[in-house]
């Protein structure tokens, strides 16, 4: 009887998904970027667009103007908008600052667990506020070590269902991810 029940939600669930009944990780809500947010020059992880600030040197380019995101059609984890932000340009020895626009993309994860496909975008090296953006979930502290003027911090996050387990794991040292893991326990 409880194999019939379990096989009637699944089945119950797998019909509401199919016909686009429930919760959809597609559908984001109005999501709106604030002032200074960094943005991507595609929708792929990892190519955030650079400028040049008063000395020349090669930043991330920060948005001056909160935006409101549109959805990107091909690619529901990521959202655009025509971003305004700051670019100095050499004219003769001289630094010059130009306000200017272009498409952005946003990294805009929808709250509903980690996947695997956001898993997949968090790289050895990203921050925690970094991989927090990419999975759109806080995970909680398990510890925090010091040694060797290197400090290590373990953070996880953990979803469980009636059907299945998520659990996501990283270690930091100094704020830079240097290791992760994902695993899925179905039932």
């Amino acid at each position: 009887m409880k194999k019939l029940a379990k096989a009637l939600t699944v089945g119950v669930l797998a019909l509401g998904l199919i016909a686009g009944v429930g919760t959809n990780k597609g559908e984001a809500a109005t999501v709106t970027k604030p002032i200074g947010s960094t943005f991507y020059k595609s929708a792929l992880v990892g190519t955030t667009y650079k400028v040049q600030d008063y000395k020349g040197n090669t930043i991330n380019a920060k948005t001056t103007k909160a935006v409101t995101l549109t959805p990107y059609a091909t690619n529901k984890n990521f959202s655009y908008a025509t971003v305004t932000f700051v670019d100095y340009d050499k004219v003769g020895t001289k630094w010059v600052k130009y306000t200017k626009t272009a498409k952005g993309y946003f990294f805009t994860p929808i709250k509903n667990g980690i996947t695997y496909n956001e898993y997949t975008n968090v790289k050895k090296g990203m921050t925690y506020n970094q991989t927090v953006s990419i999975t759109g979930e806080y995970m909680k502290l398990e510890s925090t070590y010091t040694y060797g003027g290197i400090t290590q911090k373990d953070y996880t996050w953990s979803r469980y269902s009636d059907t299945n387990d998520t659990d996501f794991y990283t270690v930091f040292e100094n704020n830079k991810l240097t290791y992760k893991s994902y695993s899925v326990s179905e039932y």
